[in-house]
């Protein structure tokens, strides 16, 4: 199914972990060339800047050749319409399986950008004759996107892809538990706390095993976002947003107390289940809904100003992470400050310093004729983002 070649993959994943022996001193350079010459791998993979400027390249090459062709075509009435969008995207998809096929780019720039406009492409067109139908708009589109992202996902193990497929599942069963199931509005939290929970146990159960080995990293990202998902299902602001916004509700929300213990809980619990089970998915995306509790705590509960409760929360974590650190530095149970053999994809990816950036860059900025801090810096005692 991918369009990747198969043992091309295995002999780079086989590369990839000879190489963290070289790095260890375990595995000599020259044995190292030995295995790659054993094992080769035909891909075209450049650096990353290189990556970025194919990409950036490709999006410009394939908006000036759609625009051409759509000129070229338009006096025939031809290229007008949601049907030629589609049309541009299956072009897009073919181009994708020649530059693959016979020129072998993997992670090139080229290809991800063709993936991703050949999919904006379909799904662009699949809107217009969405909304064009009438009622069941986002239902027929949620569920359009999630079949073309999902397609996209299987043919090119792509984490892109992985995550609009994932996104659009769960807005495809919000939309059709609450326009066909009686008092679906006010089941509708349960209903996504457990598929929300299905998701995960199934992206958790089968992240190992060796049929899905090529999508090993979109597996990680269904982790990630269907943790999100739970936790927002149960969240008291999304759901009296949703009651307001959709059936007109305001005031508290039934079963409130339920639903404040869950967004203040349920990031310490999945907090506690990382440390557990060691699992760095739970552990760091437990610490990202950290600051989306405390944001939800404060919107309704006006206790300390921004500044001064970011101050005493961060004052607060970061005495934790020193006393973690401190006391970690023999390992305990199990437990290291080292750094460890293997980095997770959450390592990369660095998702809680961009969630936590994001969010708070939103609250509400101090007065303008406030005290205001000059001059100075501050270095070092950070913790190094392991456990």
């Amino acid at each position: 199914m991918i369009i990747y070649n198969k043992t091309w993959l295995a002999n780079l994943r086989l590369q990839n972990q000879v190489k963290k022996d070289v790095e260890k001193g375990n595995v000599a350079a020259d044995e190292f060339k030995a295995i790659a010459q054993q094992y080769p791998v035909g891909f075209y993979t450049p650096h990353l800047m290189i990556r970025v400027g194919l990409f950036i390249l490709t999006c410009v090459i394939v908006s000036f050749a759609d625009s051409f062709i759509t000129l070229f075509l338009y006096q025939t009435h031809v290229a007008t319409g949601a049907v030629w969008f589609i049309c541009l995207g299956v072009l897009t998809y073919v181009g994708l399986e020649v530059v693959v096929k016979n020129n072998f780019h993997y992670r090139s720039g080229v290809d991800d950008a063709l993936l991703i406009i050949a999919g904006g492409q379909f799904a662009g067109g699949v809107a217009v004759l969405a909304f064009a139908g009438g009622i069941d708009s986002f239902i027929l589109l949620s569920w359009f996107v999630f079949m073309i992202a999902a397609y996209l996902t299987l043919r090119c193990a792509d984490m892109f892809a992985a995550t609009i497929a994932c996104l659009a599942f769960f807005a495809f069963v919000f939309f059709v538990w609450t326009k066909y199931i009686p008092a679906g509005l006010s089941t509708a939290p349960f209903v996504m706390m457990g598929v929300s929970a299905l998701v995960y146990w199934l992206a958790h159960k089968y992240n190992q095993h060796i049929n899905v080995v090529n999508y090993a990293n979109c597996l990680i990202i269904l982790q990630v976002l269907s943790l999100l998902a739970l936790y927002a299902s149960g969240n008291y602001y999304v759901i009296q947003t949703l009651s307001t916004d959709m059936a007109g509700r305001t005031g508290p929300v039934p079963f409130g107390t339920v639903f404040w213990v869950w967004t203040i809980a349920m990031p310490f619990v999945y907090i506690g289940l990382g440390i557990r089970k060691k699992d760095v998915v739970l552990l760091r995306s437990g610490l990202v809904l950290i600051a989306f509790a405390a944001i939800t705590f404060r919107n309704y509960y006006h206790i300390l100003p921004v500044d001064i409760s970011l101050c005493i929360i961060g004052a607060v974590v970061l005495g934790m992470v020193y006393g973690v650190n401190k006391y970690l530095k023999t390992p305990k149970h199990g437990f290291t400050t080292d750094e460890p053999d293997d980095v997770n994809l959450m390592d990369n990816l660095r998702v809680e310093s961009l969630i936590v950036a994001e969010t708070f860059s939103h609250a509400p900025a101090a007065p303008a004729d406030g005290s205001k801090f000059g001059g100075g810096s501050f270095g070092g005692g950070g913790s190094t983002g392991e456990f």
